[in-house]
């Protein structure tokens, strides 16, 4: 979604300027989530700020379908911004909480491996999408399917610790 934020924006009219400034305020929302969703996870495990983290991208995905406005795309550089970094330390934590710290690497690199070569997949198919249709629309659309997918998968996390048979 980060990648094509500005040609997104100035094919909808927006000016490179503003639509820059869009992605400045992303950037600096992303910071803004780690504080809160960190001592979030401590109180409450894992499992719910991830969820939530997903059903906010639903909710932008959703409105970036059916609203394509300044005001829409700042409410969706801000909010998706806000959740773009918290899953990368909530992700080990869980997996460590669920299957130890013993191969907590090794897991968190496969985890990180995937992610990233699917975020640079989806960033290309994005973009042929965008030629063959002219429209992000249909990206979006997959957009919000697969976050929904990522909240159901995660509502069948059983987030309990994780304890070394005697």
């Amino acid at each position: 979604a980060t990648t094509h934020l500005i040609p997104m924006a100035t094919d909808l009219g927006i000016s490179p300027i503003t639509a820059g400034n869009m992605l400045g305020w992303y950037g600096l929302m992303s910071l803004a989530g780690i504080p809160i969703a960190g001592p979030s996870a401590d109180l409450i495990g894992n499992k719910i700020p991830i969820i939530l983290t997903f059903i906010l991208r639903v909710v932008v995905y959703v409105m970036i379908i059916k609203y394509k406005s300044v005001t829409s795309l700042y409410v969706f550089a801000l909010a998706f911004g806000f959740t773009h970094l918290i899953t990368a330390p909530l992700t080990p934590m869980l997996v460590g909480r669920l299957y130890g710290v013993l191969h907590l690497g090794v897991l968190t690199g496969f985890i990180n491996t995937a992610h990233f070569l699917g975020g640079g997949f989806w960033a290309y198919i994005a973009g042929v999408i965008y030629d063959l249709t002219g429209s992000y629309q249909l990206a979006f659309i997959l957009l919000a399917v697969m976050a929904f997918v990522a909240v159901v998968a995660m509502a069948f996390v059983k987030e309990r610790t994780h304890t070394v048979p005697a």
